[in-house]
């Protein structure tokens, strides 16, 4: 009893697919989930999507960090009064007004090396947009597929309760004749009402679903969504050389984990040519109030002496370069993640199409034909009436079963999708000439 009870639970929790309500009714038609459909909503999101645009705007801001980095620095100016004392020179004689300009030079190359970090982030950045977009596709897919399985239930669901109906219309016409007992009629009563009472919970579900999508386009919660359809079960994708090479050229977090590298470096260059001097030019001169004339004027080179602070700029050097070996090595692990997330996802496609089909092709014929067998003996009393709903929750159980699988597929197909870059991961399927490996 309690197996049969955690079936009908778990039939009632896919009954609940209704339109989000009755003013605003689901729209006519169906859509079956194609990398064509996905890429539709995708270019829709890539506008719209908060997550995108945040990571479009610390793009801009990148690439403006760019154009910012300035060759000259700002020159300084000065301006003073100078009074002299009882036992120096009179003013008429040195001049009481003290004016100058001081120019940094961009010497060594330094504004070079700032502007190559900042271009580094600014490709880290670039990266990181891309990463956000497919992972927004990604995102569509697996919502995509999770309203295409409560859809299939709500469907499972009616054929359920025109089924019973039938069911309950033959128990009535045997009652009234004497061959059925109150506790049959009992039971098909309980199993519609259960039935009707799940489908509402479905609709919960169901209006989870589209908001959820309408969330990832920025729509508003409440539209309706059409009919959202399975795929036709999908064919293995093996583990292979191919599928692996396509990962690193294309997998979107390791290429921004690959720019944290190239920046890590380039700010590595330029740490250590900070502890060079910083050279300028200053031009200084001495004017007096009363006759307006210039007193004295200097060309002046002043620079930095960081060799007092040699430690320091070690210390600098040292932990630039600690962040690059940081980067190096989190790449490096990232990409052995690659290869065991790719194993693990080839080896669930495999199980996932390994499931649709035998359930496709076996268990569900066969559990049509042994429903039928069940009903028509109760019939004709010689079976039990017990036997013909055992039968028809096992069938809908596998009806199911049979969907989640299909469903499962997508979501794997949706993340070999951000792995590898390509729309549509079947594609691997077809013979290659690297042999799978093991």
């Amino acid at each position: 009893m309690k197996k049969n009870s955690l079936r009908l639970t778990l039939f009632a929790s896919l009954l609940n697919v209704l339109p989000l309500s009755a003013a605003e009714p689901a729209p006519a038609g169906s859509a079956v989930i194609t990398p064509e459909f996905v890429d539709q909503l995708a270019a829709e999101a890539q506008d719209r999507n908060p997550a995108v645009a945040a990571a479009a705007a610390r793009a801009d801001a990148a690439s403006a960090s760019v154009d910012a980095v300035r060759t000259w620095e700002d020159p300084m100016m000065k301006l003073g009064l100078d009074e002299s004392t009882p036992r120096g020179m009179p003013a008429s004689q040195t001049g009481n007004i003290v004016y100058g300009v001081e120019q940094k030079l961009p010497v060594f190359g330094q504004p070079g090396l700032t502007r190559r970090v900042a271009e580094a982030d600014a490709a880290k950045e670039q990266a990181n947009v891309a990463y956000e977009s497919q992972a927004l596709r990604r995102d569509l897919t697996t919502a995509l597929a999770a309203l295409a399985l409560a859809d299939r239930s709500v469907e499972l669901a009616q054929e359920d309760l025109g089924w019973i109906q039938t069911l309950l219309d033959a128990v009535d016409h045997r009652y009234k004749v004497g061959q059925s007992s109150q506790v049959e009629w009992l039971k098909v009563q309980t199993e519609q009402a259960k039935a009707l009472d799940h489908l509402k919970s479905l609709e919960v579900e169901s209006h989870h679903w589209e908001a959820e999508l309408n969330r990832l386009l920025n729509r508003d919660l409440a539209v309706a969504w059409p009919r959202v359809k399975l795929p036709a079960i999908q064919p293995a994708v093996p583990y292979t050389d191919e599928l692996i090479n396509a990962a690193m050229r294309s997998e979107p977090k390791l290429k921004v984990m690959q720019q944290e590298i190239v920046a890590a470096q380039a700010a590595v260059r330029l740490t250590r040519r900070q502890r060079l001097p910083e050279v300028g030019i200053g031009l200084e001169a001495r004017q007096y109030s009363g006759d307006g004339g210039i007193r004295d004027g200097a060309l002046m080179l002043n620079f930095s002496v960081p060799w007092l602070n040699g430690s320091r700029y070690d210390s600098d050097i040292r932990r630039s370069e600690a962040l690059v070996r940081v980067s190096e090595r989190e790449a490096d692990d990232y990409t052995l993640t690659i290869r065991r997330e790719l194993h693990r996802l080839t080896s669930d496609l495999d199980d996932a199409r390994r499931q649709a089909l035998l359930y496709r092709d076996k268990i569900i014929p066969l559990t049509e034909q042994t429903l039928n067998s069940a009903r028509a003996a109760w019939e004709n009393n010689l079976g039990l009436f017990q036997d013909v709903l055992d039968t028809h929750r096992m069938l809908l159980d596998n009806q199911l079963t049979l969907a989640q699988a299909t469903a499962t597929q997508l979501n794997l197909l949706a993340e070999l999708t951000l792995m590898t870059g390509v729309k549509d991961p079947t594609a691997f399927a077809a013979p290659a000439n690297s042999a799978p490996l093991p």
